[in-house]
């Protein structure tokens, strides 16, 4: 689902930037930082969204976000 209005209080629209900020915060407190696409059929109608039943044809793709860090890419080599 693309929301581009951002409308809400809740809502702010993503940058690099700010992934970037919570990437960081994630790693300081040992949390992984998950992003999850939700993916709707192009058939689906505005109207079958307002349903709960629209969630049965709608995918979930999940994607575990990590930053390079070199210093620990130099040590992993290093163990091999």
């Amino acid at each position: 689902l693309v929301d581009d209005h951002f409308e809400g209080s809740l809502r702010r629209p993503f940058s690099w930037k700010s992934l970037a900020a919570l990437s960081r915060v994630s790693i300081n407190v040992s949390k992984e930082l998950m992003l999850c696409y939700l993916i709707k059929p192009s058939t689906m109608t505005d109207k079958e969204m307002e349903s709960p039943e629209c969630m049965k044809r709608i995918k979930v793709q999940e994607v575990i976000l990590s930053r390079w860090v070199s210093s620990r890419e130099r040590s992993d080599q290093d163990d091999l």
